[in-house]
């Protein structure tokens, strides 16, 4: 679970596991949004706040803009929650892009936060061996179940101290050449295989950045439309993560296929 800071607005939200983390960004958020407050006096930097009378001053300008800042926050304190889930905004049951690179500091953090709730986990991926890993190390437990889907002919490659008999995951291989109607057909009889009353999955896409460069819009947009809704019937909630940096153009057509977008910046996650 992690901390939560919305704008009243809706217009910017932040969640991180750090609570310092989270009040910093919120803090640089308030003071940009009021920058006209801040006023140069000769040598002395001052502001004055836009939600009460306070006003102040000071020589050195860090230290009026860190004042400032505190200040600001002080009256925006009482929306910072804590204990709350990102997918919270979705009743903790949709797809979620999120727009990081697939190797990230970032990335790794919102796979936690979004796999962490799964009792059975179901990961497509170019990178079997860094999952796997990312589950042993970073989860507080295993999950019940992991089924990961790639093409990775060995798996395990690059792990040691690991063998497939001692942990609770099944290798599915995927074809190369596998178009996306069979790649869909696949994930399906997975899902169906996982489904039970009361099992929560989680899924988690990785290869969505390597789709779009490969095939038409389109057609990614009619695979992502069958896929999730195909993981709304299984109450699945799942992420796909994309480079917004190469694919921001692609992203405005796909939009309305997620049910939520965010941003995964290092610790902290990022609605604006």
């Amino acid at each position: 679970m992690v901390y939560r800071w919305r704008a009243r607005s809706g217009d910017f939200t932040v969640w991180s596991a750090s609570r310092e983390e989270t009040v910093e960004r919120v803090k640089t958020y308030i003071a940009r949004r009021n920058q006209n407050r801040l006023t140069q006096e000769g040598v002395m930097v001052g502001w004055s706040c836009p939600y009460c009378d306070r006003r102040n001053s000071a020589h050195d300008e860090h230290v009026a803009l860190e004042t400032f800042k505190q200040h600001l926050f002080s009256h925006k304190k009482p929306l910072l929650e804590s204990g709350v889930h990102v997918a919270d905004d979705i009743n903790g049951t949709g797809s979620i892009a999120v727009l990081s690179p697939v190797q990230s500091t970032g990335a790794d953090n919102a796979r936690v936060h979004f796999l962490s709730p799964g009792d059975v986990v179901v990961i497509v991926t170019t990178t079997p061996a860094a999952r796997i890993d990312l589950l042993r190390s970073k989860l507080s437990e295993w999950p019940e179940w992991t089924v990961i889907l790639t093409t990775k002919e060995d798996p395990l490659e690059g792990l040691s101290g690991v063998q497939l008999m001692d942990i609770p995951v099944e290798i599915v291989h995927l074809d190369k050449q596998m178009g996306l109607g069979s790649l869909t057909e696949t994930i399906s009889r997975v899902l169906e295989e996982q489904q039970e009353p009361g099992r929560k999955i989680a899924f988690e896409f990785d290869i969505l950045t390597e789709l779009i460069q490969k095939a038409k819009l389109q057609r990614i947009f009619k695979f992502l439309h069958l896929l999730t809704a195909r993981l709304e019937d299984v109450t699945a909630l799942s992420h796909f993560f994309v480079n917004r940096d190469r694919m921001a153009s692609s992203m405005n057509v796909l939009d309305p296929v997620f049910d939520m977008q965010i941003k995964a910046d290092g610790a902290l996650f990022l609605q604006e």
